[in-house]
């Protein structure tokens, strides 16, 4: 019996896992590095600029701007793999009624998507657009139907080979069919 969160509330599963997905944690050890590193060069640069910056001038903000984002967004984007490596997760049950995913990435992301909701089950490949954000690379997306007939994605799957993607997809159109065929 495995414990999921819905709505605040602990809810008891009785099902069986079908993917335990966890990140090498080496990765981010490398990563804890390059923040190490960045943060060298960015933070005594910053006090520096912040000793002569004047909030008055326009042009003093739009060159921050310019000039900081690429670190901090650099930053943001270490931290975000830095606790994936270390601590984040996903996790994919299934019982007769429902399937289970529950992702521990950034954020906690928990889904109950009832077997007779789920319209497809397809790959995903994440468009080039989203290559500098800390997606992760879902590469599973479930179409489903929520109650009040509005059309959802969910992905999932993070780094998960073509081989073990295509062998996820196969066993859940065989669990829908199992239960609804």
């Amino acid at each position: 019996m495995n414990n999921f969160w819905n709505k605040g509330e602990r809810q008891a599963v009785n099902g069986t896992i079908l993917l335990r997905n966890k990140p090498d944690p080496g990765s981010a050890f490398v990563q804890c590095i390059a923040l190490g590193f960045v943060s060298l060069f960015f933070f005594p640069f910053f006090t520096i600029w912040l000793e002569s910056f004047d909030i008055t001038m326009i042009e003093d903000l739009l060159f921050s701007l310019l000039i900081f984002a690429l670190p901090i967004w650099i930053i943001f984007v270490l931290i975000v793999e830095i606790y994936w490596g270390f601590l984040g997760c996903e996790i994919v049950y299934y019982s007769e009624s429902s399937l289970y995913i529950q992702q521990k990435q950034s954020f906690r992301r928990d889904a109950v998507i009832p077997w007779d909701c789920i319209t497809d089950i397809e790959s995903y490949d994440e468009p080039i657009l989203y290559y500098a954000l800390p997606t992760h690379d879902p590469t599973i997306c479930i179409t489903y139907k929520k109650a009040d007939g509005q059309t959802k994605k969910f992905r999932f799957g993070y780094h998960l080979s073509p081989k073990q993607r295509e062998i996820v997809i196969d066993r859940i159109q065989e669990l829908l069919v199992e239960n609804f065929g």
